[in-house]
């Protein structure tokens, strides 16, 4: 909490100038509703409000890290939260990681918490390596998520051996997932899209 406070501060002092024109808007970029982005978005916001006069912001969910990147380039947004992969991948432009262009527009401001990867599997599985999801069916986050992002750079890292038969992003119901577009994945037909990694 307490670095989410020095990152809204620094927010509150990178807004300051906006302070003695007219009402500014700030558009806070976060993720999922159920997800660590949106309420560190809504922190930030109350704290603007708060702390910084003649500042309006709101928050707006999204699909988090590739999303945000692409509306702060474009303009549509002033503050937006992002996996440091990702931020990488837009910089460079790498279009596999769904960036058309570099994205010259966005600039870091702090570095919030260190973030951890967690791949997990029920018990009755039998899934104990990464070479054990080959031929399964797995759940790789939000589409254009930079957790999506991160499966796939770890599942690549991997190699062939690991390469799971599809990868969708979470649901509670687990429909079956559509064919993929990406060769290197075996994958079944549905109606219901599936993520590719």
């Amino acid at each position: 909490m307490k670095r989410l406070k020095m990152v809204a501060l620094s927010v509150a002092l990178a807004c300051a100038p906006v302070a003695s024109q007219a009402a500014e808007f700030v558009n806070i970029l976060t993720g999922g509703t159920s997800g660590v982005y949106y309420p560190m978005g809504v922190a930030i916001s109350n704290i603007l409000s708060s702390k910084v006069p003649d500042v309006r912001p709101s928050v707006q969910a999204t699909k988090a890290s590739v999303e945000n990147l692409i509306l702060i380039q474009q303009g549509k947004g002033e503050i937006a939260f992002t996996l440091a992969d990702s931020l990488a991948d837009g910089w460079a432009g790498k279009e596999e990681a769904g960036f058309k262009a570099p994205l010259k527009k966005v600039r870091a401001l702090a570095a919030i918490y260190p973030n951890y990867i967690q791949i997990v599997a029920s018990k009755d599985s039998g899934i104990k390596t990464l070479a054990d999801l080959k031929g399964k069916r797995l759940s790789v986050g939000a589409p254009k998520s930079g957790t999506e992002l991160n499966a796939r750079a770890i599942l690549n890292a991997a190699g062939p051996c690991s390469r799971p038969a599809s990868a969708s992003p979470p649901s509670r119901t687990s429909p079956p997932p559509s064919r993929s577009t990406w060769s290197r994945f075996r994958t079944a037909s549905s109606t219901r899209s599936a993520r590719p990694i």
